[in-house]
């Protein structure tokens, strides 16, 4: 049962045939996020977050296995949506730039780990990364070929 999600709805006075209206879903969609039987995508997170006046990690939590509550306790941790690779590019939102303070031309540093993922580093914060690498225990030693 997914409480939270209910009573932000009903702390915004809508039924959930009126949110279901706003996120462009079925009313029993929205049921069954409430009571547990399915999770919203990441962009329906987005616009929930939108909908309910809430931030983007609390409606997150609200679908993290209760084993994974910290998520919201981690201020300064973001999800922004999806993002589309269109011609090898990527389109940063706007919110996502805003935050960290970037703008148009900024130049970035695509860093990879197979096990990990990806990141991208303001190339003006590329020595203090490698700084951090080079301090930082190797635990594991694995070769990709």
């Amino acid at each position: 049962m997914n409480d939270e999600l209910r009573q932000l709805r009903i702390k915004m006075k809508m039924t959930q045939e009126e949110l279901a209206e706003r996120l462009d879903v079925s009313r029993q969609t929205v049921a069954k996020w409430e009571n547990g039987e399915s999770t919203p995508d990441i962009t329906k997170c987005t616009q929930l977050a939108d909908v309910l006046d809430v931030e983007i990690e609390d409606v997150a939590s609200m679908f993290l296995p209760k084993n994974m509550g910290s998520f919201r306790k981690n201020r300064g941790k973001y999800i922004f949506g999806k993002c589309v690779i269109n011609h090898n590019r990527i389109a940063i939102p706007d919110e996502a730039m805003n935050i960290f303070g970037m703008k148009e031309g900024d130049e970035l540093l695509l860093v990879g780990d197979i096990k990990q993922g990806m990141a991208l580093i303001p190339i003006s914060h590329v020595e203090e990364f490698i700084a951090q690498l080079e301090n930082t225990p190797i635990l594991e030693v694995d070769k990709y070929e």
